[in-house]
């Protein structure tokens, strides 16, 4: 049974369908609340005295209607949290990972992660998480992914932290691509206050020949907040194609946005490509909005919202 505050966090996130998945794994702390897996899916999980170790593995061309889902979260203002995942999708096996990180009540609290991700050839694994760290910006997270995709396997991701406040965030996600593999990476966080400040470092190692990447990073900072987005592509084989792909728009004073892509080609018949764009609203939006009756707070929240969808 889910406690009433995660309930509360996963509706404000529009998860509520989540609810009713059959195959699920909840942690709240550092112990194991809730597990439950279907045919074609193993789960092992082990509490320990540094946190909760989670062994997930999709087995052989197993393809998932459902997705399986993964909630980790404080229930009170206070506390630590520790995960170490290992997961594993075998070959040929397809499924989705919604993972849904709540920490509603947070005032003093953090969460660390440190996962591994190895998906086997022709495996797809699509892998959405959603953050709420409550009002008062006392949270302070730290996540670190390193992940493995062997040949013609496929790795699609989101990150999204657009409800409720930042706090202290800094997150670490490393990919690394066989031949003919592929990966998107996207991620939209928002800094509503001089207490938040986040830093999101995306890296791509496209090592086979003829992988793909594309690493998206949108953001905005408010009221003081405090972003940065830094995506890297190394491409290092014949026919890779990467591209990197940052915008961000801040708002209010003392407001800190910054971007930072990263390329780095080592063949010559690859092809790494970037953009980057930082700065306020724009204005023409802007005063289209208030036109229509909209105060400029009201229409600066539009505007992030739409940038952030």
């Amino acid at each position: 049974m889910l406690p009433e505050e995660f309930k509360k966090s996963i509706e404000l996130c529009d998860l509520n369908s989540l609810l009713k998945s059959k195959c699920r794994f909840v942690v709240e702390g550092n112990k194991v609340i809730d597990q439950e897996k279907v045919e074609g899916v193993e789960v092992i999980s082990e509490e320990t005295e540094k946190g909760v170790n989670v062994e997930l593995k999709i087995k052989k061309n197993v393809k998932l209607s459902e997705p399986i889902f993964l909630c980790f979260g404080l229930s009170g203002s206070h506390g630590e949290q520790i995960i170490i995942p290992q997961v594993e999708f075998e070959e040929g096996a397809e499924a989705e990972l919604i993972s849904h990180c709540t920490f509603s009540k947070a005032i003093d609290a953090s969460h660390e992660m440190g996962a591994q991700f190895k998906i086997g050839k022709n495996a797809k694994m699509r892998y959405n998480e959603f953050h709420y760290h409550g009002d008062d910006s006392g949270m302070k997270v730290i996540p670190k992914i390193k992940v493995d995709v062997a040949e013609g396997g496929e790795f699609v991701t989101s990150f999204n932290l657009s409800n409720g406040t930042i706090g202290k965030t800094s997150i670490e996600l490393e990919v690394h691509l066989a031949k003919n593999a592929r990966t998107e990476i996207e991620t939209k966080v928002l800094g509503r206050n001089e207490k938040d400040h986040i830093e999101i470092v995306d890296k791509v190692y496209l090592e086979g020949e003829n992988s793909r990447s594309l690493i998206k990073m949108r953001a905005a900072a408010k009221s003081g907040g405090t972003v940065l987005m830094q995506g890297e592509t190394y491409a290092m084989a014949a026919g890779c194609i990467g591209h990197v792909d940052c915008q961000e728009i801040l708002f209010g004073e003392g407001s800190v946005a910054r971007a930072v892509p990263i390329v780095e080609v080592r063949n010559d018949q690859a092809r790494v490509t970037h953009e980057a764009s930082v700065g306020k609203i724009n204005q023409k939006e802007l005063e289209t909005l208030m036109t229509r009756g909209l105060s400029e707070e009201e229409a600066s929240e539009l505007i992030i919202n739409s940038l952030l969808k």
